[in-house]
């Protein structure tokens, strides 16, 4: 909740203990405190914008500046000394004073169960700008058999700003709010409106700004992140920021028919499809083609970007990328991916994936290992979000794996405390999002440390030798993380 949203239902709950007293001190108290309702609620409608959760707070306010005449005590009590109230003295009015304390409970309720939430600022040196670009997709096989042609997507990227000219931090979390927020509702079982104060939630990017230089001839270097099944490209702000405040350009596609809703410039919407149910012959196949379809989608963004011409709106990262320093990021579905964009690309360096789902790595690949470096924060298995088939694959995968594997468990955390969403509501849990007690802001602080760990050791001139990789890491992941050996 905002400064001004808590000094107004704090008013109104003052206002409402008032009720409680009678006498001049009681009339005093009432006054204030309608009158402090009424400032906070002008000051926040100004400075902050209104938004649904609180409506009640608001129909109280205006109640409270409405009443406000009927308490009007004699002159001397307004100065604070006492004295005899132009009014008759009557009993105190219980009832209503019940009434009034019931009423302010949900006023209370609603927008602290239905924050706006604060994304942590990022840390490292550079100010963060970004931006979003639509690019052509190659065809690829629906899990219903369909060929889609002319496919189209939006990518957006986050990338160092120098802070000696950066403008203000203006960039939104959904560009598309209208669109995305109510696919995100409807996947929760709520109501379009659910999650329309989200659209309000602002990150620490300025809109287009200006690419900084970098710092050599080498390029800013590059990595991607993979969302989840039903995720989108702007789930993991939080992290991706960090890293491009640390020096990495990133880019995030929507896979479309994959991703919550994706919308392109003219308007078009390309709404979530997913997959078949489990039980659904070809199911699995199903999975191991997303997997497939996922990498090529990516691999094309990495071609697009290395392809830049020195014209347009991306002309200033035209040349300006470093493909041979590279990082694959991931989350669920996406942090499978993520290992096998990393063995496709041949300059990425390593893999943060986040929860990984497994599934979409095929067999082969499972059995085959990995050959790039490998840093994986999976969710509290206490929990379960995932079963056992889950953590044999990784099992599997590590110990197939030639190059060295880093694993952690978020303690307390589930499956969406590794991406924003994980502050949409103290509740968050009860509308379908897996998320589990942990405290949100070290769980972000911990997934923030280990990428900025991966990114220092990719960044060099030469990839890190395996020692030196296991031991920055373990370093650099404070608690809730603990490590996690697979297959145990």
């Amino acid at each position: 909740m905002s400064a001004w949203e808590i000094a107004l239902i704090a008013a109104l709950g003052a206002r409402v203990v008032a009720m409680w007293f009678r006498g001049e001190s009681g009339a005093v108290v009432r006054g204030l405190a309608a009158t402090a309702a009424g400032v906070a609620w002008v000051a926040h409608l100004a400075w902050e914008g209104p938004r649904w959760p609180m409506a009640p707070a608001y129909v109280g306010a205006a109640l409270a500046v409405v009443l406000l005449p009927w308490e009007r005590p004699h002159p001397k009590a307004v100065l604070l000394r006492l004295g005899r109230n132009r009014r008759q003295r009557r009993p105190v009015p219980w009832g209503r004073a019940l009434v009034a304390g019931l009423a302010w409970v949900p006023t209370a309720a609603a927008p602290w169960a239905l924050p706006v939430p604060v994304l942590p600022a990022p840390s490292g040196p550079w100010a963060v700008g970004s931006l979003s670009f639509a690019m052509a997709l190659p065809d690829a096989v629906r899990p219903d058999g369909r060929v889609e042609q002319q496919r189209r997507t939006m990518v957006r990227l986050w990338y160092p700003v120098d802070p000696a000219a950066a403008p203000s931090a203006d960039a939104p979390w959904l560009e598309r709010a209208d669109v995305v927020l109510p696919a995100m509702a409807a996947a929760s079982g709520l109501p379009p409106i659910a999650f329309h104060h989200l659209g309000r939630v602002r990150t620490h990017a300025a809109w287009a700004a200006p690419l900084a230089p970098p710092p050599d001839d080498r390029g800013w270097p590059l990595a991607t992140f993979d969302h989840g099944l039903g995720g989108f490209r702007s789930q993991n702000t939080f992290l991706v920021e960090e890293l491009a405040s640390h020096g990495f350009v990133v880019a995030a596609l929507d896979h479309p028919g994959d991703a919550l809703a994706t919308t392109l410039p003219g308007g078009e919407t390309l709404p979530y499809e997913g997959l078949p149910p489990t039980e659904a012959p070809g199911y699995v196949e199903a999975v191991v083609a997303l997997g497939a379809r996922w990498t090529v989608d990516t691999g094309a963004l990495l071609g697009a970007l290395g392809a830049l011409e020195p014209a347009g709106d991306l002309a200033a990262f035209a040349g300006s990328l470093d493909l041979g320093r590279g990082l694959a990021l991931g989350h669920s579905a996406g942090g499978g991916v993520a290992t096998l964009v990393c063995e496709a690309w041949d300059g990425c360096r390593a893999v943060l994936a986040l929860d990984p789902w497994w599934a979409p790595v095929a067999p082969e690949r499972l059995e085959a290992g990995s050959s790039r470096p490998l840093a994986v924060v999976a969710s509290d298995p206490s929990l379960g979000y995932f079963g056992h088939g889950n953590a044999d694959r990784f099992a599997r995968f590590a110990a197939a794996s030639t190059a060295p594997v880093v694993a952690w468990v978020l303690e307390g955390g589930g499956h969406h405390d590794v991406d924003d969403t994980m502050g949409l509501s103290p509740v968050a849990a009860h509308f379908g999002h897996g998320v589990g007690p942990v405290d949100k802001g070290a769980a972000m602080a911990a997934v923030r440390a280990v990428a900025v760990a991966i990114a220092g050791l990719a960044e060099g001139a030469e990839p890190p030798a395996a020692e030196r990789w296991r031991a920055a890491l373990t370093e650099a992941a404070p608690p809730p993380l603990r490590a996690y050996v697979p297959g145990r």
